[in-house]
Parts: structure tokens; C-alpha cells; sequence
């Protein structure tokens, strides 16, 4: 059963790395050239903010913020709240100043997970990076933004140079992309890929639940090539490569939760699936990730503690 299982992992995934969206993506347009907004700015100066500053502090203001070389360089305390503010203690001007006394300032936020979209839902690279901006995102990792490597490498370097309106973009693709040689479906081709993408200057690899001979070349190459590693241990492989499975062989990060119910199992090794399930029902998929709540080793018990314990 196990072995059957592997064979048919392995057509799975080779499968899914050319997906039915791969030629709607590739018609996403690329953000226009920038034409609105300020900056950047040599020194740019906030004044008389509340500033959450992201380690865990409470809110504290009236600040200064200081901003130099795109980098926060000094928050100033300029006084306290309900009198007028202390101009002794101002920091020196600034190329740019902007007064937001009395509102909030966070720290841009990091997206780990961000896809560009595709036709029909959002056909315009600009509408997403827009969107994210909008609502605090300044750097995101794409896993993937989208399929083509040349077309995200692009945007990527766009972003770089203020040519585009959009976060800073770290970008990880899924192995096979970009190519010309085809999927991949053994660990030479794995090691290959890897070496190509690394030469092509992509930040990292958005893996699956692979077959673990092909798992371990991705995850020890891309560790040689200094490549980040994020996976989506899908339903389809998770019974070959969980979350434990992973981490031993080197990945740096599960997106969503897959893999971490199958790592702890109490008395089972595969998801007892119903009769009638589909994976590519997503009624299906959804409605049964979840329930493996009561499969598990209890939370607080040794299994439980250990795999905790392992996995950071």
C-alpha cells in the first residue's frame, strides 16, 4: 500500500506543478509605471506620533519619527500626552516632514504568503500591490506571485528601483517553474532546478508534500544555494511528508497547517477519508483538513510536548 501510495505521489506532484491557472496568470498585466506619490526621501520625518513599535511595547507619543536611507534611525519622545509638545526635544528637519499628531504608526507589515493573482479574478498586478499596501503590507514573499520567473524577477526589480507602486518583493517559486526542462520528478532533477533558480535570483522555493527522496535534494540544495524554503504539505502527499518529516529534512517554514495534524497521529498513519471524498471538491478539502482534532495525541501530553519541543 505504501508503495502504491509513493508511485502515485509522484504523479501527483508532478502533476501539479503545470496547474489549470498557470496560462490565466500569465496574462496578469504588470504594474504601470509609477506616477503618483512622493519620495523616497534622504530624511523623512514623522511628527508627533503614537508609535506601536511591533517588539510587544504598549503605545507610547507623542514621538518623532526619523527616517533616513529607507530605515527607521531614531523615534524621539517629544513630550506627554494632554499638553502642548516640547519643541526643545524635535529632532532636526527633515527633507520631508509629515504631522500625524495624534494618529497611530505601525511599522510596515511582512505578507509570507501572497499570490498576484490571475484572469479572471485579478487580471492587474497593480490592483494587488495596491491592496496590500493599503492595508499596511510593505514587503511580501510570493510562494509564488506568480508562475513565470521572469515576469516576477521583473516586477521584483521594478519594485527595487521605485518604478513601480508595490511592497518590497521577496520572491519563491515552486520547483519546475521557469525552465525548460519540464517537471520535476527525481531528485537530480530537483538539485538541478534548484541550482538553475539560484542563478536566476530567486529568494526561495514554495515547496509540496514531495516524495521524500525528492523532499531531501530540494531541501539540501536550496541549504547549500542559501534559498529559503516554505511548503504546502497538501492532502494529496501529506501521508508520505508531514510537518516532522519536513522539518528533520531541513524546510524552513509550513504555510497554512497542513502536515501538523499527521505529524502527532495517536493510532493512525493516513487520514480516514469518507467514501464519496474528492480532492478537487474544495468542499471536500476544507471541510475535512479539520477533522483530525480527536486523531491526535492530546494537547500537554509527552507526544505532544515533544513535537513542539522538536520543531522549534
Amino acid at each position: 500500500m505504501r508503495r502504491l501510495g509513493s508511485c502515485l505521489a509522484t504523479l501527483t506532484f508532478a502533476l501539479a506543478i503545470t496547474t489549470p491557472t498557470l496560462a490565466q496568470q500569465e496574462q496578469v498585466l504588470p504594474a504601470p509605471d509609477r506616477e503618483e506619490g512622493e519620495g523616497p526621501f534622504d530624511r523623512l520625518v514623522l511628527r508627533g506620533a503614537i508609535v506601536i513599535d511591533g517588539t510587544g511595547g504598549p503605545p507610547r507619543g507623542p514621538v518623532d519619527i526619523v527616517i533616513e536611507g529607507n530605515r527607521i534611525a531614531r523615534i524621539a519622545g517629544v513630550g506627554v500626552p494632554g499638553v502642548p509638545i516640547d519643541s526643545s526635544r524635535r529632532p532636526e528637519a527633515g527633507t520631508k516632514e509629515i504631522d500625524v499628531e495624534g494618529m497611530y504608526v505601525l511599522p510596515g507589515f511582512v505578507d509570507l504568503h501572497l499570490h498576484t493573482g490571475g484572469v479572471p479574478k485579478a487580471p492587474e498586478a497593480e490592483y494587488m500591490y495596491k491592496l496590500w499596501m493599503a492595508h499596511g503590507i510593505t514587503t511580501g514573499r510570493g510562494v509564488p506571485f506568480l508562475s513565470d520567473v521572469d515576469w516576477t524577477l521583473s516586477e521584483r526589480e521594478r519594485s527595487a528601483k521605485n518604478e513601480i507602486t508595490a511592497p518590497r518583493m521577496f520572491l519563491y517559486q515552486r520547483p519546475g517553474q521557469g525552465w525548460d526542462r519540464g517537471p520535476v520528478r527525481t531528485p537530480e532533477d530537483a538539485r538541478a532546478w534548484v541550482r538553475w533558480a539560484a542563478e536566476q535570483g530567486i529568494d526561495g522555493i514554495k515547496l509540496v508534500a514531495y516524495p521524500p527522496d525528492i523532499m531531501a535534494a530540494l531541501l539540501d540544495e536550496a541549504r547549500n544555494r542559501g534559498l529559503g524554503t516554505t511548503a504546502h504539505l497538501g492532502q494529496t502527499g501529506v501521508a508520505q511528508m508531514n510537518a516532522l518529516d519536513a522539518a528533520r529534512l531541513g524546510l524552513g517554514t509550513v504555510t497554512h497547517y497542513y502536515g501538523l495534524f499527521e505529524a502527532i497521529y495517536d493510532d493512525h498513519d493516513v487520514q480516514p477519508w469518507p467514501a464519496d471524498m474528492n480532492y478537487n471538491d474544495e468542499q471536500h478539502r476544507f471541510g475535512q483538513v479539520a477533522r483530525q482534532w480527536n486523531m491526535i495525541h492530546p494537547p500537554g501530553s509527552d507526544e505532544w510536548n515533544a513535537m513542539l519541543a522538536e520543531l522549534k
